[in-house]
């Protein structure tokens, strides 16, 4: 016997038994890191930042002695981090391209050695082919974790899965039979998932249910998973309840949408006293009739003639005595010979939506209100549809959206009780009112479409803050755009410019630094923005 294993025997298969070494390390820890991320999404964060960290220590390209050895740096730098410690040379960014495509299918659940074997021998001679130098074998990057590792740190699922179906069938079973969570636990595999499901969406590990469960009686078990089990439905999508609407959330941290996840409930806005309204108009007065005077300037006058049509509702005058003259001539004479009397309308529907939070106190509210007041007596000069609308709430379950004005309501006194009734109220969920606007637009048939939105500052609600509010807010704006709705954005922080230009990204937006100048400006804004 010579003593030499299988793999050391695979490795001989190739001309230089070097390249093909390396390939298959790289490749392999590739392959159960990928898994590793996919299955323990807690720890995949662990090891991201840790290859991340090794890519950093690798040498440089240029110390590194041929082209051979620097396109497998390149890509072991690239399926070990996602990225590479420096820019890439553009001779070897097809070869890159290529071996990233080839490895795709290591990323595959059902992917094994033999699959890492099978692309080992497509990317050798990918490499071979291109980079004609004799190979020097590269530092190893570092021994991939091992299943032992893990277990050692999150527990096994299966060892615990089975001990905890050996504690529960210890105990006969009391429920009644008509209990419809009797049989959730009755197999290994039914605790099995529910483990892995506890550690991917709350990073509760098996060895820490197991070593909790180890401590109960046995008749206490199914009570313990239960809760674990509610635990999780609790971060589920919402279900659908009668006169409430529920909308996706885009989750920045799974890149993807949580389905279902947000309910806006609609509530029409009691009006009380209208002694605000009278005294905004009061104090503004000179301001609204400067705003009405500009505004009836943009109206369009009432009909236009379009001359040159096909037909209309009458002769073309000019264009008919061309026809004779291009008859005479035995020229080929124009049929657009009549006039058409058109109305000219402004075609726009714009929808305000408000932030009511709690931190909109004092004079935000008070301005965003007055803002309001100038802007409908503006647009009830002008003849644009318009609509009110106010948000706040408090959690993902609890967004309410109130209705102001609706499109088809007159700006009548009701609605000036209501604006002077608007009060701040709790949190700051912004992307479903968005969503939920967004919808109301889109069912009009005005060509061009807006949303304006007043707030004071940043997306916060229970655990909706930072990164992910922000991303959700943009998602929700660049919903909005594809479906043609144009959107403007108007805050009072004046630290905004932290976070505004990433959160407005698809949408016009602005920053008042002085909240008291508000119902001034917002007119300003709109008549630039319509014209």
């Amino acid at each position: 016997m010579t003593g030499i294993s299988d793999i050391e025997k695979f490795y001989e298969l190739f001309p230089e038994p070097a390249l093909a070494k390396d390939l298959i390390t790289i490749l392999e820890d590739h392959r159960i890191n990928s898994r590793l991320q996919a299955e323990y999404p807690a720890l995949g964060e662990q090891i991201a930042e840790m290859n991340v960290y090794m890519v950093s220590k690798r040498p440089f390209l240029d110390e590194l002695a041929n082209d051979k050895q620097r396109a497998v740096e390149i890509i072991a730098q690239r399926l070990t981090a996602g990225r590479t410690k420096e820019q890439v040379p553009e001779n070897f960014l097809q070869t890159l391209a290529q071996a990233l495509s080839i490895t795709r299918t290591l990323s595959s659940p059902d992917a094994d050695v033999h699959e890492t074997a099978r692309v080992t021998v497509e990317l050798y001679f990918l490499i071979a082919d291109n980079f004609q130098e004799p190979y020097l074998p590269m530092n190893p990057f570092s021994a991939p974790l091992d299943q032992s590792r893990v277990n050692q740190n999150i527990g096994n699922f299966g060892r615990a899965a089975r001990k905890i179906s050996e504690k529960l069938n210890s105990e006969p079973d009391k429920s009644p039979l008509n209990d419809d969570k009797k049989d959730n636990y009755t197999s290994e595999d039914a605790v099995r998932e529910l483990l892995r499901v506890l550690f991917k969406e709350k990073g509760i590990k098996p060895k820490d249910v197991e070593s909790r469960i180890d401590a109960l009686e046995p008749n206490k078990v199914k009570d313990y998973l239960r809760d674990l089990e509610t635990l999780i439905r609790a971060e589920n999508e919402l279900q659908s309840e009668q006169d409430t609407y529920l909308y996706h959330e885009w989750g920045s941290d799974i890149k993807d949408y949580r389905l279902n996840w947000t309910r806006i409930r609609e509530r029409i806005l009691a009006g009380g006293s209208d002694e605000f309204y009278l005294d905004t108009i009061q104090k503004h007065a000179g301001v609204i009739k400067s705003i009405r005077r500009e505004f009836q300037m943009l109206r369009p006058e009432g009909l236009v003639k379009l001359r040159g049509q096909f037909d209309g509702d009458d002769i073309d005058l000019d264009s008919a005595v061309q026809y004779f003259i291009d008859k005479r001539l035995r020229l080929s004479p124009s049929e657009r010979n009549y006039v058409r009397t058109k109305k000219r309308i402004r075609d726009i529907a714009v929808a305000f939506l408000v932030d009511m939070s709690g931190s909109t106190g004092g004079s935000t509210i008070t301005c965003e209100k007055e803002a309001l007041i100038l802007m409908s007596e503006a647009l009830e000069e002008l003849g644009d549809a318009f609509a009110i609308y106010g948000f706040s709430g408090y959690g993902r379950d609890n967004v309410v959206f109130y209705k102001i004005k609706g499109f088809d309501d007159s700006y009548d006194p009701r609605v000036q009780r209501k604006i002077s009734a608007m009060r701040n109220q709790q949190t700051t969920r912004i992307a479903p009112a968005i969503r939920h606007t967004t919808t109301k637009l889109r069912r009009r048939e005005e060509k061009t479409k807006m949303l304006i939105l007043l707030s004071d500052g940043k997306p916060l609600d229970q655990d909706y803050y930072g990164n992910y509010a922000i991303e959700d807010t943009r998602m929700a704006l660049k919903e909005a755009q594809r479906y043609g709705i144009k959107s403007f954005c108007i805050t009072v922080d004046r630290k905004a410019a932290e976070y505004l230009p990433r959160m407005y990204a698809n949408s016009r937006w602005v920053v008042i630094d002085d909240v008291v100048k508000l119902p001034d400006k917002i007119t300003r804004i709109y008549k630039r923005f319509t014209t």
